[in-house]
């Protein structure tokens, strides 16, 4: 049955009505937080103590602590970026389903690589991982779809720290999203083990001083909100008291930034930055990759072995901005772009992945279950949607 516009209708109209009455309530918010911005611009020091004394009341607390930049610096890039080689990791799966004929799951890891003007042809590279038998269980529970994100974010960084080795420096390693890991459930033993293996990742990564970033695009977090926040009086944590809720960073910071600039690098403060210890402790700044008419932001994450080294700041910084614009008018890093088409697995592929199971288990005498009817009407659907 199609959907049911004229029941819709009203909901719509107070749907504008109350953006607008939100709106005039967020205009108000932002006007308090940029006075805000602007008193503690330069008060870095009294920022990192009061982030500092409000962890020790509330663990949980999320938000920035600014490190050496005023709030409200913005840096622009020097382009051309200089020589570099970059290895950009997208990652997808194939989540177990109890209605297909057999039990399994997959990670498809690729890899894109190119030398920006070095006349070298880019190259690509594919991981794909068979996941079954016990590695679908934990502690007896089926699959779950966190679990194999968690995979498949592991073994994009993991592939990341083996091809960067073979690689003369700089190298600048990009995975599409946050670093931070941010998979639940965080208490089970199967989360901590490959959770070392992450870190185990990042650590490699370090001693190969390779310059690593997470790429989040059209961010929507108020880590430096926040921040300030607190100095509105807000208590840590206490979401129903946050005086500029609705306020993003970038609604607070975009405005600052000019096209090809980046903010202040700024530290992460989270439940996990006690993990991310010691040189892999996780920062960030915001960029703008657009133009004039079409801003577009991202927030780049990156750890503490590559703040403390400006050149590979600057570098990852102008190596950004420039992919970002091979793109076009929908700016977005290039290398990324590609990487993501690499990795990804079409419905044609998982079916033939599929058969080819279905073919050794027949083979080796074990009994291949049917679709589930569920599943058969669902793919029968679409089969004859498609053909019309």
């Amino acid at each position: 049955m199609p959907v049911n516009y004229l029941e819709l209708q009203p909901q719509i109209t107070a749907m504008g009505a109350e953006t607008n009455l939100r709106q005039a309530e967020l205009e108000a918010r932002l006007k308090q937080c940029r006075s805000l911005l602007d008193q503690h611009n330069d008060d870095l020091i009294g920022l990192q103590r009061m982030v500092e004394e409000a962890v020790a009341q509330k663990k949980i607390l999320r938000c920035a602590a600014p490190v050496n930049e005023p709030l409200k610096t913005h840096v622009p890039c020097h382009l051309p970026a200089s020589p570099c080689t970059i290895l950009a990791a997208d990652g997808s799966q194939i989540i177990p389903s109890a209605h297909e004929s057999v039990l399994f799951g997959l990670i498809n890891v690729g890899v894109f690589r190119i030398q920006p003007g070095s006349g070298n042809v880019p190259s690509e590279i594919t991981n794909s991982t068979l996941l079954y038998g016990d590695d679908l269980y934990v502690n007896d529970q089926p699959p779950s779809e966190d679990l194999i994100g968690l995979l498949r974010d592991v073994r994009e960084r993991q592939l990341l720290a083996q091809l960067a080795q073979q690689e003369p420096w700089p190298v600048i390693a990009l995975t599409d999203g946050q670093l931070e890991l941010y998979h639940q459930p965080r208490n089970q033993e199967s989360y901590k083990d490959k959770f070392k293996d992450y870190l185990k990742a990042l650590d490699d990564l370090a001693v190969s001083e390779v310059i690593t970033a997470g790429y989040v695009s059209r961010p929507r977090a108020d880590l430096v909100v926040n921040m300030l926040s607190l100095l509105a009086g807000a208590e840590p944590a206490a979401t129903e008291a946050r005086p500029f809720a609705g306020i993003s960073d970038i609604t607070l910071l975009g405005s600052i930034l000019q096209p090809g600039e980046r903010s202040a690098i700024f530290r992460l403060q989270s439940s996990s930055s006690a993990e991310y210890s010691g040189k892999k402790a996780l920062h960030f700044f915001y960029l703008n990759v657009g133009t004039a008419s079409m801003p577009a932001y991202a927030r780049v994450e990156m750890p503490l072995w590559v703040v403390e080294e400006p050149e590979s700041v600057n570098l990852l910084h102008s190596v950004l901005v420039e992919q970002a614009r091979q793109a076009g008018s929908v700016p977005y890093p290039y290398p990324l772009i590609r990487a993501h088409e690499i990795a990804v697995v079409r419905m044609d592929e998982r079916q033939q992945l599929t058969a080819m199971i279905e073919r050794e288990l027949l083979k080796r005498g074990v009994d291949v279950k049917r679709q589930s009817e569920k599943q058969f009407h669902k793919g029968h659907r679409a089969r004859t949607r498609r053909s019309r």
